[in-house]
């Protein structure tokens, strides 16, 4: 007897693939929304990065403006009265503009002693300068949240991102390479090769980990050196003397005790045949806290800077630091001198850029930073002094802040 096909099977077999059809359905509706997920992803970083961007722009236009030319003179917040561990205390000031002192951060206000208020954020954080031991001048820099307005879909003015800047002075720290036989003493990085020629070949602070270094120092030991030293050390920063660069130069408007033990240091390398050293601890302390008073007999107002070189080799903060060390005020001048000044020309400028969400402005889609060296040039800018140029630059991540 013949068998028939069984009826059931055709329909198991449609059911099945109607199954497929509906999972590969599916499967499309989920590709296409995954992907429509990455091109807004990648749209709110692209944005984030533009308002970092804007905020690098902004930054070197207000350096620009305020320090470009010759007259004006900068200095570490701390000259102003910051206390050490504030996260404003390595704000960079600038007087003799107007107003005087103009502070170059995103929020920063114009009064004597810098100021912030309202939204804010790190940008100088513990993948910066964080060292478990030693806290000497180890500040976090915050700077103030400052909103970038767009156009809604209907034409109606809304929040698209926040940008924030920060504006690090890099004279007021000494130099890992000056490009000399007399290396500046290079403060805590004890593991680093001093003045190897190879320091001629680093494009960045941050590599530095790379350079030559002593016997048994890691390049892990070296990175923990570096972010001790963040603030009182850089890879080469230059002073413009007429038309040239000077590496090296030391600007003296600091209450950094680190920087202070570091220029200590640097004199006792180069301090003539016979004379004594001095004693760098106590030299520091001295200049860190007592730098920022005032000096009737050479016109420096309480928290203000130095106005001049010789005010300060003649000043009351100078004797001090050289009677508690046991140096002499006639060598100190004839080793230093040429290395000392009341401005800065080199500075690290550090923005962060986010991208909010359209129709919700509290929730951050995407954030972005950059970082720039920027040295003052030769070249004049009309109106504006002589020309800010970037030399170096990179982005940052969240674990490079």
């Amino acid at each position: 007897m013949k068998r028939q096909p069984s009826k059931g099977f055709a329909i198991v077999m449609v059911i099945t693939l109607l199954g497929l059809l509906v999972l590969a359905t599916y499967a499309l509706s989920v590709l296409g929304r995954v992907n429509s997920q990455l091109s807004a992803s990648k749209a709110y970083q692209v944005q984030a990065r533009q308002n970092a961007l804007l905020g690098l722009g902004v930054a070197l236009g207000e350096l620009q403006r305020h320090a470009g030319p010759d007259d004006r003179i900068t200095g570490m917040a701390g000259i102003s009265g910051v206390p050490a561990r504030d996260t404003l205390r390595q704000w960079s000031g600038v007087w003799g503009s107007a107003p005087s002192p103009v502070w170059l951060a995103s929020g920063g206000s114009g009064l004597m002693q810098p100021s912030l208020s309202g939204a804010r954020v790190l940008l100088v954080a513990a993948e910066s300068v964080a060292n478990p031991v030693n806290k000497t001048d180890q500040e976090f820099v915050e700077a103030g949240l400052v909103e970038v307005p767009g156009i809604g879909a209907t034409g109606e003015m809304t929040v698209q991102g926040r940008l924030a800047y920060w504006v690090g002075d890099h004279g007021v720290k000494l130099s890992a390479y000056v490009g000399t036989g007399e290396p500046q003493a290079l403060n805590a990085l004890a593991g680093l090769v001093a003045n190897s020629p190879e320091l001629d070949k680093v494009l960045s602070y941050e590599q530095l980990t790379q350079a030559p270094r002593l016997p048994g120092i890691t390049p892990a030991a070296l990175a923990g050196q570096l972010r001790m030293a963040f603030h009182s050390l850089g890879l080469t920063h230059n002073g413009l003397t007429g038309e040239n660069l000077i590496p090296g130069m030391l600007n003296i408007n600091s209450t950094s005790a680190r920087y202070w033990n570091a220029v200590a240091e640097t004199y006792n390398l180069r301090r003539p045949d016979g004379s004594p050293m001095l004693v760098a601890a106590a030299f520091s302390a001295e200049l860190a806290n007592r730098i920022a008073e005032s000096d009737p007999t050479r016109g420096k107002a309480q928290n203000e800077p130095f106005a001049g070189v010789d005010a300060f080799l003649q000043g009351q903060a100078l004797e001090a630091a050289l009677a508690a060390s046991g140096g002499s005020l006639l060598d100190f001048i004839t080793v230093m001198e040429p290395w000392l000044t009341v401005r800065s020309d080199t500075f690290r400028i550090r923005a962060y850029g986010d991208a909010v969400n359209p129709v919700d402005p509290a929730r951050v889609e995407a954030v972005a930073y950059c970082e720039a060296i920027v040295q003052r040039t030769a070249a004049e800018l009309p109106g504006f002094g002589r020309r800010f140029v970037i030399k170096y630059f990179r982005w940052l991540g969240p674990d490079d802040i």
